[in-house]
């Protein structure tokens, strides 16, 4: 399958740069400029009337670009330019349009790309002007942020163009026997070196910087889930005084669980029978670099893909800190990993484990996160079944296998259900929170519309572009220009297109939306978005050459500024996010336990401070996760950690006698604390 319209506008413009390539310096060298300048004024611009107007402006301008007439324009101009194409396309009608209509589709194709990516760039803080539903749900992206990317983009797309014909010999040389020297690795050593360091840089993060703890209330229930697990229960009685004892994303009416479905828990059960559940993750991204690893070379079956590839993997913040931390992100993109291998197992042999171990994998990942699983399995499953219509028998009873097995863990995540919440159909969130949370409802806050849809998925956009790859540059630039530009294109590089689409369409309905270690609804995407990439880097070469530009010239720019970014993610990027997941993530910290442990405090209880900031009505349980997650389900413990609600406190003493009770005074969101022993005049 393959994309052979062209634009031959463009391809002039490629040949008259390649004739006079010094006019590409110039123009990136003052995009450059430019951008420095603006860079050391920035102060100074943005405080100004001027930029203060065309703020203003461009809000006005992009309310005016997502309302309903607008919408409905683009819809009609898109269907009346069709029709005149298909029209204009017929008989005698074409001859004096010819030019023209030829040009037509990929002209199209262009300006929807160029706005998707400008949509990709631009924030959009300023349009939800109500409740805020996330901790950190805007990128710390500005309208002058966004104009300094588009300069700096610009100005590297320039210089490229003239490195391509005029980059020096002896670089050029250098660079290409690096590489070469770094291919002729055995794939089994380049692997295995690639999944030691994998699980070490993850397990230090994992480790030092997050502190082995969950810092976020979704990882924290399903961590108490996980304790659940291991007393051999779905869910235990609430406890006495329950309301000291409630938590967000945790169903405490008489039964007490986690809402989420099990699959994420039950793999954290493992690590608390091993004593270290914090392994979990950086298990979970080492094995996800395998399966990577695996499809790649399948897939693909070329060295410098499957090297390049991995390498971007191991290099991606996204993928690093996402694989360090609890959260369940991390075993939904391990396990669409291995339905993917197994998938791709299935059209190269005539067995049907393959289809079978595809399913029950798939299944897996839909007992974990069912929205996303399904998303990005739909193009997969669609293709499955074309292709089994127009091929023999055997491929149907794949199909049929496929599904059984999918079928079986759906039954069995059904089933859970119904032990738990009481009714097979429903989830523990809907439970919860009576609403799914998708269009025209939500879980918490206002109900959802497509406007916040479309600032949802402006903001992981944008995102995705800053924590996927951690450059100076949209991390998405390659994925753009591989679909902008007529480079050779297989069936797999639009399944996973499509079902990277797909994937984000189905949470721009979806009311809830946040930026926690990235774009984390968006992480099963990395490996999709990281193939994109590099068959885009590996095309790309072969395409200008085409063009009458300097192929190894070329090749040798690319690594170069490959490496480049590379350096600047571990240089810049990097540090500054490990300063960041370092300082109690969330509001969530292992502080106040270390403390309780340092002081040699025992048979007590620990009322956290809820009423932060001051001011508040309703008790913030967000504080509640620094302590909450060591309590058992029984709260046997030693130490046990409640709620602090003021004048009711004396209730729950009472409930515990022969304790002693101790406030954990919260002074700021970064858990500075002080724990003040109660006295409840007794004699402890």
């Amino acid at each position: 399958m393959e994309d052979v319209t062209g634009s031959t506008t463009a391809e002039q413009g490629l040949h008259s740069i390649r004739r006079r390539p010094h006019i590409p310096l110039v123009a990136g060298l003052v995009l450059y400029g430019t951008s420095l300048l603006l860079f050391s004024f920035q102060a100074t611009i943005t405080a100004s009337p001027f930029f203060t107007r065309l703020s203003s402006l461009a809000g006005v301008l992009a309310d005016y670009l997502w309302s309903a007439p607008s919408a409905l324009a683009c819809i009609l101009f898109l269907l009346f330019t069709s029709l005149l194409y298909v029209y204009t396309t017929k008989g005698k009608k074409a001859e004096g349009y010819r030019t023209w209509i030829i040009r037509f589709p990929s002209f199209i194709k262009y300006i929807l790309l160029f706005l998707f990516f400008i949509y990709s760039l631009f924030p959009l803080a300023w349009a939800q002007r109500s409740f805020s539903r996330s901790l950190e749900s805007f990128p710390d992206c500005t309208l002058f942020d966004f104009i300094l990317t588009l300069l700096i983009t610009g100005g590297t797309m320039c210089c490229s163009l003239y490195l391509f014909n005029k980059l020096p010999l002896k670089i050029t040389i250098f660079t290409e026997k690096s590489i070469s020297s770094l291919t002729r690795w055995k794939p089994s050593v380049f692997i295995g070196t690639s999944l030691i360091l994998c699980f070490l840089v993850t397990g230090i993060i994992a480790y030092v910087v997050l502190d082995h703890i969950p810092h976020v209330q979704d990882s924290i229930a399903q961590l108490f889930q996980a304790k659940i697990f291991t007393m051999g229960k779905l869910s235990v009685p609430s406890p006495p005084h329950k309301e000291f004892f409630d938590y967000t994303n945790i169903i405490n009416d008489g039964k007490w669980y986690s809402q989420y479905p099990p699959g994420h828990s039950l793999l954290l059960t493992i690590g608390l029978f091993a004593g270290s559940p914090w392994l979990v993750g950086p298990l979970l991204g080492t094995l996800s670099l395998v399966l990577f690893f695996l499809i790649v070379k399948t897939i693909y079956r070329e060295c410098r893909m499957l090297y390049v590839s991995c390498g971007l993997m191991l290099c991606s913040p996204f993928f690093l800190f996402m694989s360090s931390n609890h959260m369940n992100h991390s075993s939904t993109m391990c396990f669409m990993l291995l339905f993917l291998y197994f998938y791709v197992r299935m059209g190269t042999s005539s067995s049907h484990l393959y289809s079978i171990l595809a399913g029950l994998s798939l299944g897996y990942a839909i007992t974990i996160r069912p929205l996303t699983a399904c998303a990005i399995a739909a193009p997969f499953f669609g293709y499955l079944l074309i292709r089994a219509h127009k091929s023999e028998k055997t491929d149907r009873t794949k199909v049929i296998s496929f599904i059984f097995a999918v079928s079986l863990m759906v039954v069995l995540l059904l089933l859970y259900n119904a032990l738990t919440t009481g009714d097979p159909l429903l989830f523990g969130y809907h439970k919860k929170y009576q609403s799914l949370g998708f269009l025209g409802s939500t879980q918490v806050g206002p109900p959802h519309t497509l406007k916040g849809g479309v600032i949802n998925t402006s903001n992981n956009l944008i995102g995705l572009n800053f924590h996927l790859f951690g450059w100076p540059l949209p991390s998405l630039i390659f994925v753009f220009v591989f679909f902008a530009l007529p480079l050779r294109k297989n069936t797999w590089d639009y399944l996973f297109l499509t079902s990277s689409l797909t994937l984000i369409t189905s949470y721009f309905f979806y009311y809830y939306q946040d930026l926690c270690f990235g774009p984390r609804f968006y992480y099963s995407l990395t490996p999709f978005m990281i193939i994109l990439t590099v068959r885009c880097f590996l095309e790309l070469p072969t395409w200008l050459q085409e063009k009458g530009f300097d192929r190894n010239r070329t090749e040798a720019s690319l690594y170069l500024f490959l490496m480049l970014c590379i350096l600047y993610m571990m240089s810049f990027t990097f540090p500054s996010l490990v300063k960041k997941y370092s300082n109690d993530y969330w509001w969530v910290t292992d502080k106040i336990h270390k403390e309780v442990i340092k002081q040699g405090i025992t048979n007590a209880i620990i009322f956290i401070d809820v009423w932060h900031p001051p001011g508040i009505t309703e008790p913030n349980h967000i504080p509640y996760g620094s302590g909450f997650q060591f309590n058992s389900p029984d709260l046997k413990d030693d130490v046990i950690y409640a709620m602090d609600l003021r004048e009711k406190n004396s209730e729950l003493m009472k409930g515990f006698p022969q304790r002693q009770y101790y406030l954990c005074k919260i002074h700021s969101p970064m858990a500075d604390f002080s724990l003040l022993k109660i006295d409840t005049g007794e004699d402890q």
